[in-house]
């Protein structure tokens, strides 16, 4: 039985390829920290607190505050209380004011989403919302 011996050959393996691929490599690194060195933003022109400026006449606001009590949730507008009926009729009232909703931590979720609702309902938008601590 005769020994199975492979053919000679003198061809040698084709770099071409690999070639191509490392040099596609080192363009797109390239071109990626370019782009890198271009997204750094210095620290002198960030904004901070003690840089800032504070309108001295700062825009009106509709404040809407949603309490929790041992009765259960409460509406405010300002400091007078109201039903949650009537906080698109608030909202309408100045449309032109931003509202301001501060909320109860302990409030859930659902109960602000039908106030935002209803905010949304008068045509207002732009909201800020903000929450308080509890002390204790």
């Amino acid at each position: 039985m005769a020994k199975y011996k492979a053919p000679q050959t003198n061809e040698s393996l084709d770099l071409t390829p690999m070639i191509d691929v490392v040099f596609l490599l080192i363009v797109f690194f390239m071109v990626v920290a370019q782009q890198m060195s271009e997204q750094y933003v210095e620290l002198a022109k960030m904004a901070i607190a003690s840089n800032s400026q504070v309108k001295e006449n700062p825009p009106s606001r509709t404040i809407i505050s949603i309490d929790e009590t041992p009765e259960g949730q409460k509406f405010y507008w300002g400091e007078k209380e109201i039903d949650v009926t009537q906080i698109s009729w608030v909202v309408k009232k100045n449309p032109d004011w931003k509202v301001f909703l501060r909320v109860h931590p302990d409030v859930q979720h659902s109960v602000v989403q039908d106030v935002m609702k209803e905010v949304g309902n008068a045509g207002q938008a732009d909201i800020i919302f903000g929450t308080w601590q509890v002390a204790g």
